[in-house]
């Protein structure tokens, strides 16, 4: 391989990665049918690049979810590797997918995708399952610690991070920087069964999966 090809590889990945990164936060901001141009534009590309790697908006959507998910099994593995405790590991987890702005089932996408969603033995759908089973494990590990607040689930832990993540688009940036930080500690203080000083469970009806995905499709 010759230098010039070499580098031109690298241009073309961090071209690619830049755009998935971008695309995340306009879709977090504006829902997936923001512009592709201004997308490009953010990402510091010429919109015939973006199409080059991404042909389609679907094409596009799709990878933003498989990227984030990939980012948060990355994330959860430097968690439980970082933290012998389950409730120490999640709230790592929970803190770095608000601060990358991840939700590995953002509404906005899922909504795009809910054919993929749909189908079974898919890629997105069966990697989303198990990310949100091994979430699983995490929670149960931490209320059975006695750390984690009864009637948790990985659907609030997600849904969670993903109402923290999006900013207030009249505030500016700094000042959401500072709420998001403090509305995080809320967060994480009313799961923390030991800040409440007593594993009292959440008192309110479920919502699973299923229901999840009968409301998204009854939004489209």
């Amino acid at each position: 391989m010759t230098e010039n090809t070499a580098q031109l590889r690298a241009d073309a990945r961090r071209n690619r990665e830049q755009i998935i990164s971008t695309a995340r936060e306009v879709f977090l901001e504006q829902g997936t049918h923001a512009s592709l141009e201004e997308i490009a534009r953010r990402a510091g590309v010429g919109i015939a690049t973006l199409y080059r790697r991404f042909p389609d908006r679907h094409t596009l959507v799709r990878q933003v979810a498989l990227e984030n998910m990939a980012l948060v099994r990355a994330e959860m593995d430097r968690a439980t590797a970082e933290h012998p405790d389950a409730w120490g590991a999640l709230a790592q987890l929970i803190r770095r997918m608000v601060d990358l702005r991840l939700g590995v089932f953002m509404p906005v996408l899922a909504q795009s995708l809910e054919g993929d969603l749909r189908g079974e033995g898919g890629t997105l759908k069966v990697r989303r399952n198990e990310l949100l089973e091994r979430m699983g494990a995490l929670i149960r590990a931490a209320q059975q610690d006695g750390q984690l607040r009864e009637g948790v689930t990985p659907i609030d832990i997600m849904l969670g991070t993903i109402k923290l993540s999006r900013p207030l688009p009249v505030i500016g940036a700094e000042l959401n920087e500072l709420l998001i930080a403090q509305q995080l500690e809320l967060f994480l203080g009313g799961l923390h069964a030991v800040a409440l000083d007593a594993a009292e469970p959440l008192d309110r009806q479920r919502l699973t999966l299923d229901d999840l995905d009968r409301y998204l499709k009854a939004a489209e």
